[in-house]
Protein backbone atom coordinates (compact mmCIF):
# COMPACT_ATOMS: atom_id res chain seq x y z
CA UNK A 1 0.00 0.00 0.00
CA UNK A 2 1.25 3.47 -0.77
CA UNK A 3 1.98 5.37 2.42
CA UNK A 4 -0.16 8.33 3.41
CA UNK A 5 1.64 11.66 3.53
CA UNK A 6 0.47 13.84 6.39
CA UNK A 7 1.24 17.56 6.39
CA UNK A 8 2.02 18.78 8.98
CA UNK A 9 1.79 16.29 11.89
CA UNK A 10 -1.88 15.53 11.37
CA UNK A 11 -3.37 12.03 11.39
CA UNK A 12 -6.12 11.17 8.94
CA UNK A 13 -8.53 8.34 9.73
CA UNK A 14 -8.42 5.96 6.78
CA UNK A 15 -11.29 3.50 6.84
CA UNK A 16 -10.46 1.11 4.09
CA UNK A 17 -13.41 -0.68 2.68
CA UNK A 18 -11.75 -2.28 -0.26
CA UNK A 19 -11.39 -5.49 -2.11
CA UNK A 20 -8.65 -6.98 -0.01
CA UNK A 21 -6.52 -9.27 -2.17
CA UNK A 22 -4.47 -11.89 -0.35
CA UNK A 23 -2.24 -14.57 -1.79
CA UNK A 24 -1.75 -17.69 0.30
CA UNK A 25 -3.79 -18.43 3.37
CA UNK A 26 -4.30 -15.22 5.33
CA UNK A 27 -6.21 -11.93 5.13
CA UNK A 28 -5.56 -8.54 6.70
CA UNK A 29 -8.35 -7.26 8.91
CA UNK A 30 -10.38 -4.35 7.62
CA UNK A 31 -10.77 -1.15 9.62
CA UNK A 32 -14.08 0.28 10.74
CA UNK A 33 -16.46 1.40 8.01
CA UNK A 34 -19.80 3.16 8.27
CA UNK A 35 -22.29 2.67 5.47
CA UNK A 36 -23.79 5.90 4.27
CA UNK A 37 -26.67 6.29 1.84
CA UNK A 38 -27.65 9.41 0.00
CA UNK A 39 -31.06 11.03 -0.19
CA UNK A 40 -32.57 10.51 -3.63
CA UNK A 41 -33.74 13.44 -5.72
CA UNK A 42 -34.48 14.26 -9.33
CA UNK A 43 -31.46 15.10 -11.45
CA UNK A 44 -31.10 17.44 -14.37
CA UNK A 45 -32.54 16.29 -17.69
CA UNK A 46 -29.83 18.01 -19.71
CA UNK A 47 -27.86 14.97 -20.87
CA UNK A 48 -28.01 14.27 -24.58
CA UNK A 49 -28.71 10.93 -26.25
CA UNK A 50 -26.42 8.00 -25.62
CA UNK A 51 -26.78 7.84 -21.84
CA UNK A 52 -30.02 7.84 -19.91
CA UNK A 53 -29.16 9.04 -16.42
CA UNK A 54 -31.13 7.54 -13.56
CA UNK A 55 -33.91 9.81 -12.32
CA UNK A 56 -33.00 8.92 -8.75
CA UNK A 57 -29.28 8.48 -8.35
CA UNK A 58 -28.69 6.06 -5.45
CA UNK A 59 -25.38 7.57 -4.35
CA UNK A 60 -25.60 11.35 -4.75
CA UNK A 61 -28.23 13.87 -5.83
CA UNK A 62 -25.80 16.71 -6.46
CA UNK A 63 -26.10 18.89 -9.55
CA UNK A 64 -24.39 17.67 -12.73
CA UNK A 65 -21.79 20.31 -13.61
CA UNK A 66 -20.03 18.49 -16.47
CA UNK A 67 -20.92 15.45 -18.60
CA UNK A 68 -19.74 13.76 -21.77
CA UNK A 69 -21.40 10.87 -23.61
CA UNK A 70 -19.07 10.94 -26.64
CA UNK A 71 -21.81 9.98 -29.06
CA UNK A 72 -20.59 12.23 -31.87
CA UNK A 73 -17.80 14.51 -30.66
CA UNK A 74 -14.62 14.15 -28.63
CA UNK A 75 -14.63 17.81 -27.57
CA UNK A 76 -18.23 19.01 -27.15
CA UNK A 77 -19.77 18.48 -23.69
CA UNK A 78 -23.36 17.41 -23.09
CA UNK A 79 -23.28 19.50 -19.92
CA UNK A 80 -20.75 22.09 -18.81
CA UNK A 81 -17.38 23.10 -20.27
CA UNK A 82 -16.10 21.66 -23.53
CA UNK A 83 -12.57 20.41 -24.11
CA UNK A 84 -9.65 22.85 -24.17
CA UNK A 85 -7.31 20.34 -25.81
CA UNK A 86 -7.10 16.61 -26.50
CA UNK A 87 -4.79 14.22 -28.34
CA UNK A 88 -5.29 14.61 -32.08
CA UNK A 89 -5.55 10.83 -32.29
CA UNK A 90 -8.57 10.61 -29.95
CA UNK A 91 -11.75 9.59 -31.72
CA UNK A 92 -15.39 8.69 -31.16
CA UNK A 93 -15.95 5.06 -32.05
CA UNK A 94 -18.41 2.24 -31.58
CA UNK A 95 -18.00 -0.06 -28.60
CA UNK A 96 -19.22 2.21 -25.83
CA UNK A 97 -21.30 1.00 -22.92
CA UNK A 98 -24.75 -0.45 -23.71
CA UNK A 99 -24.20 -0.40 -27.50
CA UNK A 100 -23.49 3.34 -27.57
CA UNK A 101 -20.40 5.13 -28.84
CA UNK A 102 -17.41 5.85 -26.65
CA UNK A 103 -14.03 7.55 -26.91
CA UNK A 104 -10.74 5.98 -27.95
CA UNK A 105 -7.20 7.35 -27.68
CA UNK A 106 -6.51 6.09 -31.20
CA UNK A 107 -4.05 3.52 -32.52
CA UNK A 108 -0.78 5.47 -32.27
CA UNK A 109 -0.05 4.73 -28.62
CA UNK A 110 -0.42 8.40 -27.64
CA UNK A 111 -2.11 9.24 -24.35
CA UNK A 112 -5.60 10.75 -24.49
CA UNK A 113 -4.93 13.79 -22.25
CA UNK A 114 -8.40 15.33 -22.48
CA UNK A 115 -7.99 18.80 -20.94
CA UNK A 116 -11.12 20.39 -19.44
CA UNK A 117 -9.33 23.56 -18.40
CA UNK A 118 -9.84 25.45 -15.15
CA UNK A 119 -13.53 26.44 -14.91
CA UNK A 120 -14.62 27.86 -11.56
CA UNK A 121 -17.20 25.05 -11.22
CA UNK A 122 -14.34 22.64 -10.38
CA UNK A 123 -13.08 24.75 -7.47
CA UNK A 124 -15.43 23.16 -4.96
CA UNK A 125 -15.10 21.88 -1.39
CA UNK A 126 -16.15 18.40 -2.54
CA UNK A 127 -16.58 16.53 -5.80
CA UNK A 128 -18.35 13.50 -7.31
CA UNK A 129 -16.57 12.32 -10.42
CA UNK A 130 -17.28 9.13 -12.38
CA UNK A 131 -16.56 7.46 -15.69
CA UNK A 132 -17.33 4.17 -17.43
CA UNK A 133 -14.07 2.39 -18.24
CA UNK A 134 -12.89 -0.95 -19.57
CA UNK A 135 -9.35 -1.98 -18.93
CA UNK A 136 -6.74 -2.41 -21.67
CA UNK A 137 -3.58 -1.42 -19.75
CA UNK A 138 -1.86 -1.77 -16.39
CA UNK A 139 -1.72 1.84 -15.23
CA UNK A 140 -3.14 5.26 -16.01
CA UNK A 141 -5.28 8.08 -14.65
CA UNK A 142 -9.01 8.58 -15.03
CA UNK A 143 -8.90 12.11 -13.56
CA UNK A 144 -5.92 14.30 -12.76
CA UNK A 145 -5.62 17.88 -11.53
CA UNK A 146 -2.05 18.97 -11.02
CA UNK A 147 -0.20 17.36 -8.13
CA UNK A 148 -3.12 17.66 -5.71
CA UNK A 149 -5.61 15.21 -7.22
CA UNK A 150 -5.41 11.90 -9.07
CA UNK A 151 -7.88 9.04 -9.43
CA UNK A 152 -6.77 6.13 -11.55
CA UNK A 153 -5.11 2.76 -11.68
CA UNK A 154 -1.61 1.59 -10.78
CA UNK A 155 -0.46 -1.89 -11.78
CA UNK A 156 -4.06 -3.02 -12.07
CA UNK A 157 -5.27 -1.61 -8.74
CA UNK A 158 -7.29 1.53 -8.12
CA UNK A 159 -5.28 4.47 -6.80
CA UNK A 160 -6.34 7.77 -5.26
CA UNK A 161 -4.58 10.97 -4.24
CA UNK A 162 -6.17 14.18 -2.99
CA UNK A 163 -5.39 17.11 -0.72
CA UNK A 164 -7.60 18.44 2.06
CA UNK A 165 -7.45 21.66 4.05
CA UNK A 166 -8.69 21.50 7.63
CA UNK A 167 -10.55 24.30 9.40
CA UNK A 168 -7.28 25.31 11.06
CA UNK A 169 -5.69 25.79 7.62
CA UNK A 170 -3.42 22.74 7.77
CA UNK A 171 -3.11 20.48 4.71
CA UNK A 172 -3.60 16.71 4.74
CA UNK A 173 -2.67 14.57 1.74
CA UNK A 174 -4.16 11.13 1.17
CA UNK A 175 -2.13 9.06 -1.29
CA UNK A 176 -3.03 5.37 -1.49
CA UNK A 177 -3.32 2.34 -3.69
CA UNK A 178 -6.67 0.74 -2.87
CA UNK A 179 -6.76 -3.03 -2.65
CA UNK A 180 -9.29 -3.26 -5.44
CA UNK A 181 -7.97 -5.21 -8.41
CA UNK A 182 -9.54 -3.84 -11.62
CA UNK A 183 -10.83 -6.83 -13.63
CA UNK A 184 -8.93 -7.26 -16.88
CA UNK A 185 -11.83 -8.54 -18.96
CA UNK A 186 -12.70 -5.52 -21.22
CA UNK A 187 -16.14 -5.18 -19.54
CA UNK A 188 -17.27 -1.63 -18.79
CA UNK A 189 -17.63 -0.72 -15.14
CA UNK A 190 -18.40 2.61 -13.55
CA UNK A 191 -15.51 4.01 -11.46
CA UNK A 192 -16.49 6.82 -9.13
CA UNK A 193 -14.77 8.97 -6.50
CA UNK A 194 -16.76 11.15 -4.07
CA UNK A 195 -15.53 13.50 -1.41
CA UNK A 196 -18.46 14.84 0.60
CA UNK A 197 -17.41 17.81 2.79
CA UNK A 198 -20.62 17.66 4.83
CA UNK A 199 -19.51 14.22 6.07
CA UNK A 200 -15.73 14.81 5.73
CA UNK A 201 -15.71 11.48 3.92
CA UNK A 202 -14.20 10.13 0.71
CA UNK A 203 -15.36 6.98 -1.06
CA UNK A 204 -14.57 5.02 -4.21
CA UNK A 205 -17.38 3.09 -5.85
CA UNK A 206 -17.28 0.45 -8.58
CA UNK A 207 -20.70 0.01 -10.18
CA UNK A 208 -22.20 1.72 -7.11
CA UNK A 209 -20.51 -0.65 -4.66
CA UNK A 210 -18.18 0.98 -2.13
CA UNK A 211 -14.66 -0.47 -2.40
CA UNK A 212 -12.64 2.11 -0.45
CA UNK A 213 -13.37 4.80 2.13
CA UNK A 214 -11.55 7.40 4.19
CA UNK A 215 -12.75 9.96 6.73
CA UNK A 216 -11.10 13.23 7.71
CA UNK A 217 -11.48 15.71 10.54
CA UNK A 218 -14.74 17.65 10.58
CA UNK A 219 -14.82 20.60 8.23
CA UNK A 220 -12.02 19.40 5.92
CA UNK A 221 -12.37 20.59 2.32
CA UNK A 222 -10.71 19.63 -0.94
CA UNK A 223 -7.77 21.90 -1.71
CA UNK A 224 -7.26 22.77 -5.39
CA UNK A 225 -4.69 24.85 -7.22
CA UNK A 226 -7.03 26.94 -9.37
CA UNK A 227 -4.45 27.20 -12.15
CA UNK A 228 -4.33 23.40 -12.62
CA UNK A 229 -6.54 21.94 -15.33
CA UNK A 230 -8.78 18.90 -14.93
CA UNK A 231 -7.43 16.19 -17.27
CA UNK A 232 -9.12 12.95 -18.34
CA UNK A 233 -7.06 9.97 -19.57
CA UNK A 234 -3.60 11.16 -18.57
CA UNK A 235 -1.09 8.32 -19.24
CA UNK A 236 -3.87 6.22 -20.81
CA UNK A 237 -3.79 5.10 -24.44
CA UNK A 238 -6.07 2.05 -24.47
CA UNK A 239 -3.21 -0.28 -25.22
CA UNK A 240 -2.43 1.58 -28.45
CA UNK A 241 -5.47 0.21 -30.29
CA UNK A 242 -8.38 2.12 -31.77
CA UNK A 243 -11.13 0.93 -29.44
CA UNK A 244 -13.44 2.76 -27.06
CA UNK A 245 -12.17 2.69 -23.48
CA UNK A 246 -14.17 5.53 -21.85
CA UNK A 247 -17.86 6.37 -21.85
CA UNK A 248 -20.27 8.51 -19.82
CA UNK A 249 -18.16 10.98 -17.88
CA UNK A 250 -20.17 12.74 -15.15
CA UNK A 251 -18.94 15.33 -12.65
CA UNK A 252 -21.38 16.39 -9.91
CA UNK A 253 -21.46 18.61 -6.91
CA UNK A 254 -21.87 16.80 -3.59
CA UNK A 255 -24.81 16.82 -1.19
CA UNK A 256 -25.69 15.81 2.34
CA UNK A 257 -25.92 12.14 3.29
CA UNK A 258 -28.08 10.31 5.80
CA UNK A 259 -27.33 7.22 7.85
CA UNK A 260 -28.55 3.89 6.50
CA UNK A 261 -30.21 1.06 8.49
CA UNK A 262 -26.89 -0.39 9.71
CA UNK A 263 -23.48 0.74 10.86
CA UNK A 264 -21.05 -1.83 9.53
CA UNK A 265 -17.82 -1.86 11.51
CA UNK A 266 -16.02 -4.46 9.42
CA UNK A 267 -16.54 -7.01 6.65
CA UNK A 268 -13.65 -9.44 6.10
CA UNK A 269 -12.78 -12.71 4.42
CA UNK A 270 -10.03 -15.14 5.38
CA UNK A 271 -8.80 -18.41 3.91
CA UNK A 272 -8.92 -21.25 6.41
CA UNK A 273 -7.48 -24.29 4.72
CA UNK A 274 -9.62 -24.87 1.63
CA UNK A 275 -12.55 -22.78 2.88
CA UNK A 276 -13.26 -19.04 3.21
CA UNK A 277 -14.55 -17.55 6.48
CA UNK A 278 -16.54 -14.35 6.02
CA UNK A 279 -17.05 -12.18 9.12
CA UNK A 280 -18.79 -8.89 9.78
CA UNK A 281 -19.62 -6.73 12.79
CA UNK A 282 -22.38 -4.15 13.19
CA UNK A 283 -22.80 -1.38 15.77
CA UNK A 284 -26.39 -0.56 14.82
CA UNK A 285 -29.28 -2.27 13.05
CA UNK A 286 -32.66 -0.72 12.32
CA UNK A 287 -35.37 -3.20 11.36
CA UNK A 288 -33.04 -5.59 9.50
CA UNK A 289 -34.33 -9.15 9.15
CA UNK A 290 -31.35 -10.89 7.57
CA UNK A 291 -28.09 -10.47 5.67
CA UNK A 292 -27.36 -12.00 2.29
CA UNK A 293 -23.82 -12.89 1.18
CA UNK A 294 -23.04 -13.10 -2.54
CA UNK A 295 -19.90 -13.81 -4.55
CA UNK A 296 -18.59 -13.18 -8.04
CA UNK A 297 -15.55 -13.93 -10.15
CA UNK A 298 -15.79 -10.68 -12.14
CA UNK A 299 -17.74 -8.14 -9.96
CA UNK A 300 -20.31 -8.15 -12.76
CA UNK A 301 -22.44 -11.21 -12.05
CA UNK A 302 -23.08 -12.27 -8.42
CA UNK A 303 -24.68 -15.37 -6.96
CA UNK A 304 -26.00 -15.88 -3.44
CA UNK A 305 -24.05 -18.26 -1.22
CA UNK A 306 -26.00 -17.91 2.01
CA UNK A 307 -28.12 -15.90 4.42
CA UNK A 308 -27.65 -15.05 8.10
CA UNK A 309 -30.44 -13.91 10.43
CA UNK A 310 -29.96 -10.34 11.68
CA UNK A 311 -30.90 -8.86 15.05
CA UNK A 312 -33.77 -6.69 13.88
CA UNK A 313 -33.28 -3.41 15.74
CA UNK A 314 -30.33 -2.88 18.07
CA UNK A 315 -27.61 -0.41 19.02
CA UNK A 316 -25.32 -3.09 20.42
CA UNK A 317 -22.24 -4.66 18.85
CA UNK A 318 -23.19 -7.79 16.88
CA UNK A 319 -20.96 -10.39 15.22
CA UNK A 320 -21.82 -12.56 12.22
CA UNK A 321 -20.06 -15.16 10.09
CA UNK A 322 -20.64 -17.38 7.08
CA UNK A 323 -18.35 -20.18 5.84
CA UNK A 324 -17.95 -20.61 2.09
CA UNK A 325 -16.95 -24.25 1.74
CA UNK A 326 -16.95 -24.10 -2.05
CA UNK A 327 -14.58 -21.25 -2.90
CA UNK A 328 -13.69 -20.82 -6.56
CA UNK A 329 -10.07 -20.72 -7.78
CA UNK A 330 -8.57 -17.32 -8.57
CA UNK A 331 -9.89 -14.00 -7.28
CA UNK A 332 -13.37 -14.23 -5.76
CA UNK A 333 -15.32 -11.09 -4.80
CA UNK A 334 -17.72 -11.23 -1.83
CA UNK A 335 -20.40 -8.68 -0.99
CA UNK A 336 -22.95 -8.21 1.76
CA UNK A 337 -26.48 -6.91 1.20
CA UNK A 338 -29.67 -6.13 3.13
CA UNK A 339 -32.44 -7.42 0.86
CA UNK A 340 -35.35 -6.88 3.27
CA UNK A 341 -34.91 -3.19 4.14
CA UNK A 342 -37.33 -0.56 2.89
CA UNK A 343 -34.52 1.80 1.83
CA UNK A 344 -34.39 2.13 -1.96
CA UNK A 345 -30.62 1.77 -2.17
CA UNK A 346 -28.21 0.23 0.29
CA UNK A 347 -24.71 0.17 -1.13
CA UNK A 348 -22.41 -2.21 0.62
CA UNK A 349 -18.70 -3.00 0.54
CA UNK A 350 -16.98 -5.62 -1.56
CA UNK A 351 -14.00 -7.68 -0.45
CA UNK A 352 -11.97 -10.16 -2.43
CA UNK A 353 -9.71 -13.12 -1.86
CA UNK A 354 -7.32 -14.95 -4.15
CA UNK A 355 -7.95 -18.65 -3.62
CA UNK A 356 -5.21 -21.13 -4.52
CA UNK A 357 -6.37 -24.08 -2.46
CA UNK A 358 -8.25 -27.14 -3.69
CA UNK A 359 -11.99 -26.56 -3.83
CA UNK A 360 -14.31 -28.00 -1.19
CA UNK A 361 -17.57 -29.76 -1.96
CA UNK A 362 -19.93 -28.57 0.78
CA UNK A 363 -22.37 -25.62 0.61
CA UNK A 364 -21.74 -22.35 2.44
CA UNK A 365 -22.54 -22.65 6.14
CA UNK A 366 -23.75 -20.11 8.67
CA UNK A 367 -21.34 -20.20 11.60
CA UNK A 368 -22.40 -17.44 13.99
CA UNK A 369 -25.53 -15.45 14.34
CA UNK A 370 -25.67 -12.26 16.38
CA UNK A 371 -24.03 -12.42 19.77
Amino acid sequence: MRRQTIRPVQKLKTLQRGTLIAGGVSMLALAAYFIIGIESANTTESLASGYELLTNDPVNNGEIVCAYTWESSTVIADVGPSVISISKNAEVTTGGRDNSNGISAGNTGKDMNMNLGTPEIFNTDGIDISIDYRRFEESGNFFTRGNAFNFGMEKGKLSIKYKLKNENGKNVIVDEIARYEVPNDTIYRNYRFIYNPSESKAEIFVDNIAVWSSTATDGAKLSWNKSDAMVIGNEMNGGGLSRAMFDNLIIRSTSRARTMPIKLLSFTAELRGDKVMINWFTAKEDNVDYFKVEKSSDTYSYKEIGQVKASGTTNELKAYALLDTRPDPGVTYYRLSLPNTDVKSVWVPVIALRVKEQLATQPATEINTAR
